[in-house]
């Protein structure tokens, strides 16, 4: 940007601390898609547990086969299955499932993992059929998130173009300079085309501020 904007040293030193700032402001962004994939991969994995209670496996070694089943379709790199594989390291200590669980919803961040812990929980406590509880509850949120992935799936489209618009600013400006760079020479060497060219990079800056938060969907 200081080179597009200003062809600038000093604007160059004044821009360094903005770009070393820039991974906190894009650290929402990746953390909101973790929680996303974590959400997906926990929907086959509360559905993976409800199956495990089912066939007749006790509430401590449901997770466990369910970490396992995880592990084939997720990879034992998965964020599920290493969540799931904690929750077994914590059982083995003879630590209650229900806190277990309770710690990865509130570590997650995810909406549905708080609802499915605190179902899970109350289940738990008042000894009641954990199997058809769980495979209900799953079922409810899975369409949850599966209505999330179709928002996110619609959207796409739209994040692509704001994406190809964002760049497009900066791509014109950078042909132009390239192919014809006298012919920008005013903006760089003037007060006024400074100015000017300031006053561009904000609206250009507040343009791709704007459109972030419109895709910004939540559910």
């Amino acid at each position: 940007m200081a080179g597009l904007f200003y062809r600038s040293a000093v604007a160059l030193c004044l821009f360094l601390p903005l770009g070393m700032c820039l991974p906190l402001v894009l650290r929402p962004m990746f953390a909101a898609g973790r929680r996303r994939r974590l959400a997906s991969q926990f929907r086959d994995g509360a559905l993976a547990v409800a199956s495990a209670l089912s066939v007749g496996y006790s509430a401590e070694n449901a997770w466990a086969e369910a970490a396992e089943e995880m592990a084939v379709v997720y990879g034992e790199e998965g964020m599920i299955t290493q969540e799931f594989r904690g929750i077994c390291r914590k059982l083995a200590l003879n630590q209650n499932a229900e806190e277990a669980v309770e710690d990865l919803a509130r570590r997650s961040g995810v909406p549905e993992i708080e609802q499915f812990a605190q179902v899970y929980a109350a289940a738990k406590r008042s000894s009641g059929d954990l199997a058809p509880i769980l495979r209900d509850t799953a079922a409810v949120l899975s369409k949850r998130i599966q209505l999330q992935e179709e928002i996110t799936a619609l959207v796409a489209a739209k994040r692509l173009e704001f994406a190809i618009m964002s760049l497009m600013p900066a791509g014109i400006l950078f042909y132009i300079n390239l192919g014809s760079p006298g012919f920008t020479d005013p903006l760089y060497q003037s007060l006024a085309g400074r100015a000017v060219m300031t006053l561009c990079l904000d609206l250009y800056g507040l343009a791709v501020w704007l459109g972030l938060k419109i895709l910004s969907v939540e559910v």
